[in-house]
């Protein structure tokens, strides 16, 4: 499946780790929505040396780590950056929040918020750049009232969400910037602030 090649492909750009041996799967990412972590720092629902017997739904997919006898989407031997934590919150009263899938699939302007500059970040769980860019919107967010950032999680590439917008993203996340009047400004992909601010300071002119 070309969509979860390319996932697994994705993450060894963006992470730097090692060659994948399997391809990325959402059974992990999806399992992380539950929110608590195993001793061996995943989600507790989807890992296959808490639970043996769940390897095989990782296998049939492709999403395994023959050497490591994990699946490939819980493996950081292979990737060392991996992590399931969650991202880090946005500062008190900041304009930030997920888009529901709903309204992104309409369309991205519907996610915007009218009169503010705003960011729509599409970013995924396993995305160690998507956690900086995090941390870094939090930051500007802190200290400019005029923005609003709009988060959109890929889990999966073959999701509708990925095929609408993503087809040919060869990294994320993917940030696309729209200016106070609802009008794209541009697109950043990967994490690429000095790129984020020149589109920013664009699109406050």
């Amino acid at each position: 499946m070309r969509g979860l090649l390319l996932l697994g492909a994705l993450l060894m750009a963006s992470c730097g780790g090692p060659p994948a041996h399997g391809t990325f799967s959402a059974l992990t990412a999806n399992a992380g929505d539950a929110g608590a972590l195993c001793a061996h720092q995943v989600p507790a629902e989807a890992c296959t040396r808490c639970e043996p017997s769940r390897a095989a739904s990782f296998k049939k997919v492709g999403d395994w780590c023959g050497p490591h006898e994990v699946p490939e989407s819980q493996c950081h031997a292979c990737h060392p950056d991996l992590s399931f934590e969650p991202l880090p919150e946005a500062p008190p009263g900041a304009d930030q929040r997920a888009v529901p899938r709903e309204v992104a699939l309409t369309g991205l302007a519907g996610a915007t918020a009218p009169g503010k500059v705003t960011v729509v970040d599409f970013w995924a769980v396993w995305c160690v750049p998507c956690r900086r860019t995090a941390g870094e919107l939090n930051l500007r967010l802190a200290h400019d009232p005029g923005l609003a950032v709009r988060k959109i999680q890929v889990a999966d590439w073959d999701d509708p969400l990925a095929v609408k917008y993503l087809a040919g993203t060869p990294e994320l996340p993917l940030l696309v910037v729209f200016d106070a009047q609802g009008a794209e400004v541009g697109r950043v992909k990967g994490h690429r602030p000095a790129e984020l601010d020149a589109l920013l300071a664009k699109a406050r002119q």
